[in-house]
């Protein structure tokens, strides 16, 4: 409360004493009649203000209960937003679940996957290294392939007790022998240096005929990646004959990779025949 205020309920205070006392004064006294009518008007407004005052001090009481209603609720706003957002977490993630769920059964014939979760990844996402959370106690070995429903990651680089370090396909230490779908087109996959978080088809024919939209998978040549494994698809083509390349966006979005496969078998299933199963 201010201290004006104060000031101004003190002296509203002492005149209402004030008239209250002259007011038991005048009761008793012969002559109070005249008295009273004389205070009467005075009385009249200190009353007034007195009342006001009165409804003052219970809608002040009223706007703190209301004050202290809405803190608590807004308290409870925030808890329940929270609540919400964390089902709908497990929503999501059950959701998630059945997809690699679904996708680990499809590939059952041809591959034996283990799922492993990335717990950390290198500060640049679009290049390096991812950690998981599988390592040699699960059954993680060197070179082991990573990918996910959408198509290649990359190869195992070290592997500890419990966690592995996964290179990705899109560092240019990752290379992996590939071969455009449609055509038959050979090629190696690389990282793009000058475009991060593209791929390079480098060291194709000469004579390669190669298209936008084209769709590169694996080709099983290096004896790492299996065949057939989806990479991307081709975004344009640049150099000349000699010097051609495709550059090639990834089908995996690696700044949004929480969960991997890691190939741990591969079986003996004739490819299909257009050289890849679709992962």
């Amino acid at each position: 409360m201010s201290l004006s205020l104060r000031k101004k309920l003190g002296i509203l205070l002492g005149i209402a004493v004030l008239c209250l006392a002259l007011a038991r004064y005048t009761a008793d006294f012969s002559g109070g009649v005249f008295l009273n009518e004389l205070l009467a008007p005075l009385q009249g407004t200190v009353m007034q203000i007195w009342h006001r005052a009165e409804a003052a001090f219970e809608y002040v009481g009223q706007a703190k209960k209301i004050s202290e209603e809405n803190a608590a609720l807004r308290q409870r706003v925030r808890e329940l937003t929270w609540e919400n957002n964390r089902l709908k977490e497990y929503v999501y993630e059950n959701q998630r679940l059945l997809q690699l769920l679904d996708f680990k059964e499809r590939q059952a014939e041809r591959f034996t996957l283990l799922g492993a979760r990335v717990i950390s990844r290198a500060p640049h996402s679009q290049s390096g290294i991812l950690v998981v959370d599988r390592g040699g106690r699960d059954g993680v070995t060197m070179n082991m392939v990573a990918v996910s429903d959408a198509g290649l990651v990359g190869q195992v680089v070290a592997v500890g007790e419990s966690t592995s370090k996964v290179l990705l396909i899109l560092d240019r230490e990752c290379a992996a022998g590939a071969i455009v779908q449609e055509t038959r087109t050979p090629g190696v996959i690389e990282g793009s240096r000058e475009s991060p978080g593209l791929l390079r088809m480098v060291d194709l024919p000469y004579d390669a005929q190669l298209e936008v939209g084209q769709v590169v998978v694996t080709s099983g040549m290096g004896g790492i990646f299996p065949g057939g494994i989806p990479i991307g698809e081709i975004e344009k083509v640049e150099g000349s004959a000699l010097d051609k390349y495709a550059v090639v966006r990834p089908y995996v979005d690696f700044n949004r990779l929480e969960k991997v496969f890691l190939i741990t078998e591969v079986h003996n299933v004739p490819e299909p025949a257009d050289g890849a199963d679709g992962l």
